[in-house]
């Protein structure tokens, strides 16, 4: 009995012991947490800064950095990025995002810490949204202390909060990452014949009940002409003609014209040659791509290309 009485005590005592190391332990975190920055939740304007944003209510959005700023128009589906058509994804993407945003706790409070969480107010990087007639703005800093978090701040206050998601890739997006690459995409079940002129030589393609073959009844490679109507549903570029890009050498190489059984024109891609790359212009489209190579013998097949296999 009296062993049985002492193991009980010391287990009673240990018990106690454990406890009370559990209570200091609390009470100095306590004590940290209410003299320090962190653990407090966002109030104020800042809290609520996503609440009413959404691709319905913003009419303009400015992404502003030290090195290039990007402007976002429009709305809902029409939007455009510096006067330019927009990438549709990638305009979805940052919509998205946005709904899921939620400003966490304060993570500083001394304006010492602005640079090195990236929201200086001279380097940092902004966005602004107009609004039912009222810009926002919020600064945008460096990632947070986990993998898709931003430190974010108002720009009349010092206080810095976690955002929970990633708004720096989407606001740190170059200007071309924000524009479509999209140089002609339209309905090919309404294309009933396309021209093709490829170097010298010049060819016409009819569409019959089930087949594709040539104006004067010859035969065509399926394959080849099943390229030409994939890259006219959506032929995409990988970039822009940029300053210091010449076009004097850029000698044209191919145009495909397609075109409804009314013989309107539904689209009419023009190919040119650069030093070391292909450009691509759309009709009614002043914007000049850059294609790859392969996508050239695609859209504009050579006439060799687009014959049957013996």
């Amino acid at each position: 009995m009296e062993g049985s009485c002492g193991m009980s005590e010391k287990t009673l005592k240990t018990l106690v012991g454990a406890l009370v190391v559990i209570a200091g332990v609390w009470a100095v975190a306590a004590l940290f947490s209410s003299q320090g920055d962190g653990g407090r939740g966002a109030s104020g304007n800042i809290a609520t800064f996503f609440e009413d944003i959404s691709e319905v209510s913003v009419t303009s959005v400015r992404m502003n950095g030290p090195d290039y700023n990007s402007e976002l128009s429009g709305g809902l589906d029409n939007w455009t990025v510096n006067g330019y058509q927009a990438d549709s994804a990638a305009v979805f993407r940052l919509w998205t995002a946005i709904l899921t945003f939620e400003v966490g706790d304060l993570v500083a409070s001394n304006p010492s810490n602005h640079d090195r969480m990236g929201l200086s107010a001279d380097a940092g990087w902004s966005i602004e949204f107009d609004v039912n007639g009222v810009t926002k703005t919020i600064l945008v800093g460096d990632t947070g202390p986990r993998v898709s978090t931003t430190y974010v701040r108002l720009p009349d206050e010092d206080e810095v909060y976690i955002l929970e998601g990633d708004l720096r890739t989407h606001v740190r997006r170059l200007p071309n990452e924000w524009r479509s690459k999209r140089v002609v995409g339209i309905d090919t079940a309404a294309v009933t014949r396309i021209e093709i002129q490829r170097d010298a030589e010049a060819y016409t393609l009819v569409r019959g009940d089930s087949l594709w073959t040539f104006e004067n009844g010859g035969e065509t490679s399926s394959s080849a002409v099943n390229g030409v109507m994939s890259e006219l549903a959506s032929l995409l570029a990988v970039g822009f003609l940029e300053e210091g890009d010449s076009l004097e050498v850029m000698d044209q190489g191919g145009v495909t014209t397609a075109y409804d059984e009314s013989s309107n024109v539904l689209a009419r891609v023009t190919i040119g040659t650069g030093d070391s790359d292909r450009w691509a212009r759309s009709t009614g489209d002043d914007v000049i791509y850059r294609i790859g190579s392969y996508r050239v013998d695609r859209i504009a097949p050579k006439l060799e290309s687009i014959e049957p296999n013996p």
